[in-house]
């Protein structure tokens, strides 16, 4: 009996390491990919025909990149215990249910500071990537006719 606890708590430290290991840039990877999703869920909700020009929310090497510039930059501003706060709150964010655009807008974080995240955004690459990516879906063009955005904004 004692053999198997040690192996049961030894396979469940196994399991855990990896989760325990995983990077600060893994960590956001996968809570923008997931809030990517949330916030597609409710464009697509909302106008379904938004459905047919979605990006793909997977990060290519260059967001990965802009990403990591980005955790740099929140590292040289505010320190170790800033990137940790902004991870942790796209983290959570992540598992937000979007149900308004007002909402998207207040409850996004931001790290250090509006200004900090617009001017790290141009620095890094991140802005013009996501700009990019929502224009080769069409998102970006159908994101302009008044009628989506009459819909999104609940009029």
């Amino acid at each position: 009996m004692y053999k198997l606890t040690l192996l049961a708590g030894a396979m469940t430290a196994a399991l855990a390491l990896p989760a325990m290991a995983q990077s600060d840039l893994d960590r956001l990877a996968t809570a923008t990919e997931a809030a990517g999703q949330n916030m597609e869920a409710y464009l697509v909700a909302t106008v379904p025909s938004l459905a047919d020009v979605m990006p793909d929310w997977a990060w290519s090497p260059e967001m990965r990149e802009a990403a990591s510039c980005t955790l740099d930059a929140i590292r040289a501003e505010g320190g170790d215990e800033a990137v940790t706060s902004y991870i942790a709150e796209m983290e959570a964010f992540s598992e937000i249910e979007i149900t308004s655009l007002t909402q998207l807008s207040t409850v996004t974080p931001v790290p250090i500071s509006a200004d900090f995240a617009a001017a790290t955004g141009q620095t890094c690459g991140s802005a013009e990537l996501a700009i990019q990516q929502m224009s080769e879906s069409g998102l970006m063009a159908a994101m302009m006719d008044p009628a989506v955005m009459t819909a999104l904004m609940g009029q």
